[in-house]
């Protein structure tokens, strides 16, 4: 009884923190909003993967499977939102098959923004479990030479085989760590980057779930801002002068997010940050980037990233799109 009252006591704490973080993160104005939000559920999403057979019939197979709980999605022409359950979809041969790939709509933002173009090298440095690998395959019609890196085996075998089934083509698959790619890998290699970095995953958290309560911890959240640096850097490395550097989180932690890219803006010099702006119809809620957590005050460049609450139609997300300039140097 002792262990089990001091799990819950464990839990209670553990998500009082995160309600009030997540009221400061996203500026909102009393515990309970933060709570509404921890506690939302979330549309469901679905892209028809354009590298497998024809477009038109995945449509209308996906269609026969869902009828009117499928509504197109404003971001991404193969893009589609579902009010509803997606099992029929999911136990298909659609799915199973790779025509289709089930994926929450914020995850196409950082392949989106990256933008992949036919002969373009690119790198995704924490591939596994390859949605968004996929994505550049798709997007860049099968054509750019894509490097898929992950740091652990079972993971990239996963992706390879999820590649396959998909019909991505992939040049390379790398068993790297990406924390120290530069010693495997030539620096500014790469036209563009995606750095979906490892996160704490507090976008994906529900606020009555308790297991989603016992890997996260604010110690944890440190650990991962750490880490999430040295990835960062050694993307920016990797990159070639002109090119593009996407970083993306599916958490709400700033220490994850603006510190990171902080900590990159103050490291080097010809960084740029792009902004992208969505329409109303994506249903994104989109909030103001932090710029001050705690005593620690940000670049002010780092408003023009994106930052999404969580919404009926996405988890909570962060990205930011960075573009090197044509002269590079780190400093000092």
């Amino acid at each position: 009884m002792g262990k089990r009252r001091t799990l819950i006591d464990r839990r209670t704490y553990k998500r009082n923190q995160l309600v009030e973080r997540t009221r400061q993160a996203l500026q909102l104005t009393s515990d309970d909003e933060a709570i509404e939000l921890l506690r939302i559920g979330r549309r469901q999403a679905v892209r028809i993967n354009p590298l497998k057979g024809s477009v038109d019939d995945s449509r209308e197979r996906l269609n026969s499977l869902l009828g009117d709980t499928l509504s197109a999605s404003p971001l991404y022409e193969y893009g589609y939102l579902v009010d509803g359950d997606l099992s029929a979809v999911r136990d298909s041969r659609l799915q199973q098959e790779g025509y289709v790939y089930i994926q929450n709509a914020a995850s196409w933002l950082p392949v989106l923004q990256l933008n992949p173009q036919p002969d373009e090298v690119v790198l995704d440095m924490c591939a596994a479990p390859g949605g968004k690998t996929s994505l550049i395959a798709a997007m860049s019609q099968n054509k750019a030479q894509i490097t898929a890196n992950d740091n652990s085996r079972p993971r990239l075998m996963r992706l390879k085989a999820n590649m396959e089934r998909l019909g991505a083509d992939i040049e390379q698959f790398t068993l790297y760590d990406a924390s120290s790619l530069t010693r495997s890998l030539a620096p500014e290699m790469f036209d563009k980057i995606l750095l979906d970095a490892p996160c704490s995953g507090e976008g994906m958290m529900q606020y009555d779930t308790d297991k989603d309560f016992d890997s996260w911890s604010t110690a944890h959240v440190k650990r991962l801002g750490k880490l999430q640096r040295k990835l960062i850097m050694q993307a920016w490395e990797l990159l070639k002068p002109g090119g593009t550097l996407i970083y993306s989180t599916c958490t709400m932690a700033p220490e994850e997010n603006e510190a990171v890219i902080d900590y990159l803006l103050r490291h080097v010099n010809g960084a740029a940050i792009v902004r992208h702006d969505y329409p109303e119809a994506a249903g994104f809620n989109r909030v103001s980037p932090v710029l001050s957590w705690g005593e620690k005050r940000y670049d002010h460049r780092i408003a023009d990233t994106l930052r999404l609450a969580p919404s009926v139609s996405a988890e909570a997300f962060y990205v930011c799109h960075l573009r090197k300039a044509s002269e590079d140097a780190i400093n000092p």
